[in-house]
């Protein structure tokens, strides 16, 4: 890490970003966040991220550059269809073998710094923060065409219970159909015209996918299957 600092050290202080240390299940992940140490409940840092193989399993005595990654995050925010909101998450992480030739090396690092973005969790007001109500909508909007659920929408309520955040369509009669999903506890209800008409699991998307089919379809022997009451 010395050779490290005295190379990168400047272009990290000139971005104003600080390297922090921690170990994971392959090794060891160097991670950069802002400068200033004091709380950030937005959990800002910068994309690019190394990481050195687990010393046992590599069979050396210490991390070597030799045996180093390179880690951007695929984290963006994504449009939920047509609905006009979004989504922010990690989505995956590009992993790139660090070139072997030193200087080649240092200013591969430091090209990545200057071009991959600096992320922040801080939600927009646009931004549905649920996880399992995206993954639910993308599951529901891949059914076969004749399964087809049209006139999808998002909606958000802050409620005595907490951030609720819905997926809302009209059944075939034109009565309203939602799908609250909840930011505390996996139960999450599903109402038609206002009345509760059971409880899902929010981890199921591809389930609720079906189940939101057969409530559009006033089938309601064949939604009460993913149902719970």
């Amino acid at each position: 890490m010395v050779e490290f600092r005295e190379r990168i050290g400047p272009l990290l202080k000139e971005l104003n970003l600080r390297s922090q240390t921690q170990e994971n299940d392959g090794g060891i992940e160097v991670y950069f966040v802002p400068r200033k140490k004091e709380h950030d409940p937005y959990l800002s840092h910068s994309t690019v991220s190394i990481f050195f193989d687990d010393r046992e399993t590599a069979g050396l005595r210490e991390a070597t550059w030799e045996r180093a990654w390179l880690s951007v995050e695929q984290h963006e925010r994504r449009p939920i269809g047509d609905t006009g909101w979004y989504h922010r998450r990690w989505w995956d992480s590009e992993f790139s073998k660090l070139p072997t030739e030193r200087e080649e090396m240092w200013q591969f690092i430091e090209q990545n710094f200057r071009e991959r973005p600096f992320v922040t969790m801080e939600i927009g007001s646009d931004e549905i923060e649920s996880e399992e109500l995206y993954d639910a909508y993308q599951n529901i909007v891949s059914l076969p065409e004749h399964l087809r659920i049209e006139g999808l929408a998002i909606e958000q309520q802050l409620t005595d219970e907490g951030l609720v955040e819905s997926i809302v369509f009209d059944d075939v009669h034109g009565r309203q159909v939602r799908l609250e999903f909840h930011q505390v506890g996996a139960k999450c209800r599903a109402f038609v015209d206002g009345e509760p008409v059971g409880f899902f699991h929010n981890s199921r998307e591809s389930t609720v996918a079906t189940m939101a089919y057969f409530l559009y379809a006033d089938n309601s022997e064949r939604a009460g299957y993913h149902l719970r009451f």
